[in-house]
This record gives structure tokens, C-alpha cells and sequence, in this order.
């Protein structure tokens, strides 16, 4: 999954919300079939779905299927292009294998909402066909009996993270359900970025420049000289403007430059 992919964007299969991806600013989406979505109305829902994907140009686009309904929705939607499924409540990855047809052209993005599925991140992180990992706060933490803070889930968080990462996947973390204190959701974004995320899901498109903005804080410049000055003294260590980078910390500089196409 590229790792350029920073802010994601829950729209409900919904002819109003759908109708406004064309003026939203991220990086990616997910047109959900799953909780925004009421019983009554998934046949509809699946339907908008499919006319838009068969007419949408230039976005990257993700569908979150409804695991009740997975098999008919994705052979609904299993001849058309997009980018790849968000699979809910993910807690073991033997789904792969019973719908492999339909997995065949796509990227799997592993919501982990459940305390089954954060037990079990190790082997579904391990899967070559998982390509991310995404966190689900507010499902787990009311699972879990627990409350939604920061604090609480830091352990959580990290152990995502760590897991994503040990098998070079994207890892994204919970929206922000801050939609009308836009200060707040900007600051869990910055702390999102602070823990090793590659990028934030939202589920409120005001909440995608505050995102973009916690993602992509590096000054490419500096970042430049510094890779540039570490290159040209050929030494394992550089002191530069009074700190000191040595071989990991310029590995870590080159990703972030080759992420932003320099």
C-alpha cells in the first residue's frame, strides 16, 4: 500500500455524501456499506456503491463491506476497479482464503476493533495479502468495557503500530469523533503521527487538513541538507547544527524523502 496514502475518509454509501468526494482533499476513501449504513437500506446502499465506482475517475477508493453481508457485496462488486476492501472486526484472516476470488486484484485494509482481533494482530499483520492495518477505538473500547482516552489506549496503539510495521505494513489510526472542535482532533492527529502511524482515518472531511497538516510536518529541505552533509563527510556519525545523526536516523531521513518523490 503506498505509504503517501495519509488521510482517509469514511463516506456512507449515500448519493449526498458520495456526491461529495469530488470536492474533498483525501489522500484516499472508504465508501462504507457498514455502520453508517441502516439494514433496511443496504440494497440500496450497495447499489449507489457500485454506480459510483463504475463512473468515479482519480480517486483512490476503499469499500468497507458489512461481514453479515460480505459474500453478495463483494460479488456485486468483485468486476469493477478500485483499490482494494476494508474488512471490519477483523480477528483471524481465514476470510481470505474463503473469498480469494475477490481478493485477487485487491488491497486488504484490517480494521482491528475487537479485543479478539488485537490478541490475533500478529498473525493478521503477518499475512502477505494484508496490505494495512487500521484501528477502530470506539468499537474496541466499548467492547472492551473501557474509557475512549488517549491514555487508555497508548498500549493499544503502540501495539498496532509495532506489529504494522515489523511486516513493512501501513498502519492508520481512529477517527476522530471531534468533528465540531476541530483543535482537538487536530491535536490526536499530531499525537496519531508522534506513535509511528503512516496516517488517520476520518469520518468528517473538516477534519482532512488538520490530518494532512500532522502528516506531512517535515521541512524537506532540512530533511535534505542533513541527508546531503551525512553523504558528503562520509563518517558514521554527523553533528549537525548541534545534533547527532547516525546511520538509522539518516535511513529514517532517505523514507522520508523518498515519500514525499525526492
Amino acid at each position: 500500500m503506498n505509504g503517501n496514502i495519509q488521510s482517509i475518509l469514511f463516506v456512507p454509501a449515500k448519493a449526498k455524501t458520495l456526491a461529495k468526494i469530488a470536492s474533498s482533499e483525501a489522500d484516499a476513501y472508504i465508501i462504507d456499506l457498514e455502520d453508517s449504513i441502516a439494514d433496511g437500506e443496504k440494497d440500496g446502499a450497495l447499489s449507489l456503491a457500485v454506480d459510483y465506482l463504475k463512473a468515479c475517475e482519480g480517486q483512490t477508493c476503499f469499500v468497507r463491506v458489512d461481514r453479515r453481508y460480505m459474500e453478495a457485496q463483494m460479488a456485486a462488486l468483485r468486476p469493477l476497479e478500485f483499490r482494494g476492501f476494508m474488512i471490519p472486526k477483523t480477528e483471524s484472516c481465514d476470510f481470505i482464503d474463503l473469498y480469494a476470488d475477490h481478493f485477487a486484484r485487491r488491497e486488504i485494509m484490517a480494521l482491528i476493533e475487537t479485543p479478539l482481533g488485537m490478541a490475533k494482530v500478529d498473525s493478521i499483520a503477518r499475512h502477505e495479502k494484508v496490505a494495512a492495518l487500521a484501528f477502530g477505538a470506539e468499537d474496541y473500547t466499548a467492547a472492551a468495557n473501557m474509557q475512549n482516552t488517549e491514555e487508555n489506549l497508548l498500549p493499544l496503539k503502540s501495539r498496532i503500530v509495532m506489529f504494522a510495521k515489523a511486516y513493512g505494513k501501513c498502519v492508520y489510526d481512529t477517527p476522530s469523533f471531534n468533528i465540531t472542535n476541530v483543535a482537538c482532533a487536530n491535536a490526536e492527529a499530531l499525537h496519531s503521527a508522534s506513535l509511528g502511524f503512516d496516517g488517520k482515518l476520518a469520518i468528517h472531511p473538516g477534519l482532512i487538513p488538520g490530518i494532512k497538516s500532522a502528516f506531512g510536518l517535515h521541512d524537506i529541505a532540512s530533511v535534505q541538507r542533513i541527508v546531503s552533509a551525512y553523504e558528503s563527510q562520509g563518517e558514521p556519525v554527523l553533528l549537525f547544527e548541534g545534533k547527532v545523526y547516525e546511520k538509522m536516523h539518516i535511513d529514517r531521513l532517505k523514507r522520508i524523502l523518498k515519500e514525499n518523490n525526492h
